[in-house]
């Protein structure tokens, strides 16, 4: 889940120096609670996904974080992840690949080494979904 959920307050991205306002918050199309409002029908979206995934592949999510969710697979392909009606057509109500809106992007694949190594390197206090997305050697050698 690329981008689903978002700052509540919007701040610059380098375009506005650091001291200065910036000018978006003046807008009157600035509503923060509309942007809550999304971001909460976002996230009740996200846990009605997770559930119908669990209940149609018996699946559960090793780490859930802001826009990634990390899944264990038999395979490299997160195709081997999502779950199919028996006629090859995406279970109903589930996660789906595509650059549409509601569905999912792939971030790459990791090995169970690689979470070891992870923790290894962390002391064990962190959340792995932050990682698979940043990592530069996601997916290589898979």
């Amino acid at each position: 889940m690329k981008g689903a959920i978002g700052k509540l307050r919007q701040r610059s991205r380098g375009q506005v120096p650091h001291y200065e306002p910036y000018p978006a918050l003046d807008r009157w199309t600035w509503r923060p609670d509309i942007r809550a409002a999304v971001l909460a029908n976002q996230r009740t979206g996200l846990h009605r996904k997770l559930m119908k995934t669990a209940a149609a592949a018996d699946l559960y999510p090793l780490a859930i974080g802001t826009d990634a969710i990390v899944y264990p697979s038999p395979g490299p392909s997160p195709l081997d992840v999502l779950p199919y009606t028996p006629e090859g057509k995406p279970a109903p109500g589930t996660f789906r690949l595509g650059v549409s809106p509601g569905m999912v992007k792939h971030q790459g694949p990791q090995t169970v080494l690689w979470a070891e190594q992870q923790f290894e390197e962390r002391g064990g206090v962190f959340n792995i979904s932050n990682l698979i997305k940043t990592d530069q050697s996601a997916g290589e050698g898979e």
